[in-house]
C-alpha cells in the first residue's frame, strides 16, 4: 500500500502544480490552459495506475479470475452515463481516471469489466428496476452489481432481490474508500445491502454547498466568509441576516423578479431537503436497545423548522423559485446574487462559464453550538447492491473492492482535487473548504430509506410549498411515517429470518 500512496501522490502533486500554473482567476468560465493540464494530467493518470508495485487495495496480490465478467448495470443519463464505465479516454479527466480505473482493475485481477446501460434517472426508474428485477427472477447472472439511483433503489431491499454485502467476500467497509457512515446507518438487522463511497464519484458531485459571488461581497462589504467559517460563526442567523441585507429592484417595475439584486438563490425542491443534515438533525436515529425510531418530532426539529420557514417566507432577501425552472438560479448565475446554495456539480453545469469570481464554503449550521458543519448528498448518487442471482461472490466482492480503491486513489483525486478545486473553483480558500464540505456529509436511515417510509425527508419541501405550519405537516403524517417505518424493519427481520 505505501508505495501505491507515494506514487499517486507524485501524480496529483504534478497534476496541481500544472493546474496551479494554468488556472485563470478571472472566473470560471476561463479555459486558460485548461486543455493541456487536464490532457497532461489524464496522461499522469494512466501512467501511474501502470506502475503498480505492491498491493494497495488489501486484496491477495495473486488473485485471478481466469477472464471472469463482471457486468454493471447503470444509469445512461446526464452526469451518471459514464460514471462507472466509459468507452474511451477522451482528455478529460474524470473520463480518463474512470477508462483507466477499468483497465487497472481488469489486469489486476485477470477480469472483463463491461456495463449494461439504461435510462434510469427521475420518471424512469421504474423501467430500470423492473429488468433488474426480471433479471433476477430469470434466475441468470447478467449483472454482477448494480449502480442504482440511491433514492429509489432502496425500496428493493425488502424484495429479497439483493445479496448480504456482509457476506460478499473480500469487502472491507472499514476502508477509507467506503462511507463508513452510510454503512452504520444502513445495517439493520445483520443486513446490509447498499453500499457507497469513492465507487460513486457523483456522491461528491451531489453534495450541497454554499456559492458567494465575490465581487457582490466586496460591494456590500460583506465580512470575510471564510474567516467566518473557520471561526464557526457561518450559521443559520449568519445566513439570514446576509440574505435579509440585500433586495434591490434593479429594474424599477415594482416587483421583484429574476432581474434584480438578492442576497441568497434558495430553489424550492431538493434544496428544501439539506436543512435537517446540515443542522445535524436526524429523522431517524437508533433507540437504547437498538430499535429505530423517529426524531422529527423532537423539540430541536420544531425549533429548525421554524427556521427554514421564515428563510424562504419571511426573508425579501431569498429568491426561492421551484427548481427546473428556467430562471431557478437566474440571479446568481447573471452575477446579482451574493449567495446560491446548490450542489457541487453546479460549478460545473451552470458557472463554467461565469463572468465573475466566486467562491464556496459549507452550508451554515444551525448555530454556534453545533460543532461541524455538515451536508447532505442529494439523493440522484449511485448505490451499490449486487443482485441475488449474480454469480461467484468472491469474484464480484475482489472486483468490487479494486475498483473502489482505485476509485480512492484516481477517480476521486481527479474529480474532486482538479475538477472541482482547480479548474471549477478560483482560488486556496474556496479548497479548503470543499475539504470541509466533503467531510461533513451526514446519511441517516430516514434519509437514505425515505422512499418507503411516506417520503419523510420531503416534509420541508411541502412545508414551503404548503406555506403550514411544520407541528401541524409532522403531526398530521407522524402515524403515517411510523407505520412506514415499522413496516420497512419488520421486513428486514423476516428477510433475516429466511437467512437463517
Amino acid at each position: 500500500m505505501t508505495t501505491r500512496i507515494k506514487t499517486i501522490s507524485g501524480a496529483l502533486a504534478a497534476l496541481l502544480l500544472i493546474s496551479l500554473l494554468t488556472i485563470s482567476f478571472a472566473g470560471c468560465g476561463s479555459d486558460s490552459g485548461g486543455t493541456t493540464a487536464e490532457t497532461d494530467s489524464g496522461t499522469a493518470a494512466a501512467e501511474t495506475t501502470t506502475e503498480e508495485t505492491a498491493p494497495f487495495d488489501g486484496l491477495p496480490p495473486d488473485l485471478r479470475f481466469d477472464g471472469a465478467k463482471y457486468v454493471i448495470y447503470s444509469r445512461e443519463d446526464q452526469i451518471w452515463m459514464n460514471e462507472m464505465v466509459t468507452d474511451e479516454m477522451n482528455g478529460e479527466i474524470v473520463n480518463d481516471a474512470v477508462f483507466n480505473r477499468q483497465k487497472y482493475v481488469e489486469d489486476r485481477l485477470g477480469v472483463e469489466i463491461g456495463v449494461v446501460r439504461a435510462p434510469g434517472i427521475w420518471g424512469n426508474e421504474g423501467k430500470f428496476f423492473d429488468r433488474l428485477r426480471g433479471s433476477v427472477q430469470s434466475g441468470d447472472n447478467e449483472f454482477q452489481l448494480v449502480a442504482g439511483y440511491a433514492y429509489f433503489v432502496t425500496a428493493l431491499a425488502t424484495e429479497g432481490i439483493f445479496t448480504n454485502l456482509l457476506h460478499v467476500p473480500y469487502l472491507n467497509f472499514d476502508q477509507p474508500w467506503w462511507n463508513s457512515n452510510l454503512r452504520d446507518e444502513l445495517t439493520l438487522c445483520n443486513q446490509l445491502y447498499f453500499a457507497g463511497g469513492d465507487l460513486s464519484y457523483t456522491m461528491i458531485a451531489q453534495m450541497f454547498a454554499t456559492f458567494f459571488n465575490k465581487s457582490m461581497a466586496e460591494k456590500y462589504a460583506v465580512p470575510d466568509l471564510y474567516e467566518t467559517v473557520r471561526a464557526g460563526k457561518w450559521t443559520y442567523d449568519t445566513l439570514y441576516e446576509l440574505s435579509a441585507s440585500i433586495a434591490n429592484d434593479i429594474d424599477g417595475d415594482g416587483e421583484m423578479t429574476a432581474a434584480d439584486e438578492y442576497g441568497l438563490v434558495l430553489p424550492i425542491g431538493n434544496h428544501c431537503d439539506l436543512f435537517f443534515p446540515a443542522f445535524d438533525q436526524p429523522l431517524t436515529a437508533r433507540g437504547e436497545s437498538g430499535e429505530i425510531v423517529i426524531r422529527m418530532g423532537d423539540e430541536r426539529a420544531v425549533m429548525i423548522a421554524d427556521a427554514v420557514l421564515r428563510l424562504y417566507k419571511e426573508n425579501e432577501g431569498v429568491f426561492a423559485k421551484e427548481e427546473d425552472k428556467e430562471d431557478t438560479y437566474a440571479p446568481f448565475i447573471n452575477g446579482s446574487a451574493l449567495l446560491n446554495i446548490a450542489v457541487m456539480n453546479f460549478a460545473i453545469d451552470k458557472l463554467r462559464d461565469s463572468s465573475f469570481e466566486y467562491g464556496i464554503i459549507p452550508v451554515p449550521k444551525y448555530d454556534e453550538s453545533q460543532k461541524d458543519y455538515h451536508t447532505l448528498a442529494q439523493d440522484a448518487y449511485s448505490l451499490f447492491c449486487v443482485p441475488k442471482n449474480a454469480g461467484d461472490l468472491e469474484m464480484i466482492g475482489a472486483v468490487t473492492e479494486a475498483m473502489a480503491a482505485e476509485s480512492y486513489f484516481s477517480v476521486t483525486p481527479a474529480f474532486f482535487e482538479t475538477a472541482m478545486k482547480y479548474k471549477y473553483s478560483t482560488d486556496e480558500n474556496s479548497i479548503e473548504m470543499l475539504d470541509i464540505v466533503r467531510s461533513g456529509a451526514l446519511f441517516n436511515f430516514g434519509f437514505v430509506n425515505s422512499v418507503s417510509c411516506e417520503n419523510m425527508i420531503h416534509i420541508f419541501r411541502y412545508m414551503v410549498m404548503e406555506k403550514k405550519p411544520y407541528t401541524s405537516l409532522y403531526a398530521k403524517n407522524e402515524s403515517k411515517y411510523q407505520a412506514a417505518l415499522t413496516k420497512l424493519v419488520d421486513a428486514y427481520k423476516g428477510l433475516q429470518q429466511l437467512q437463517g
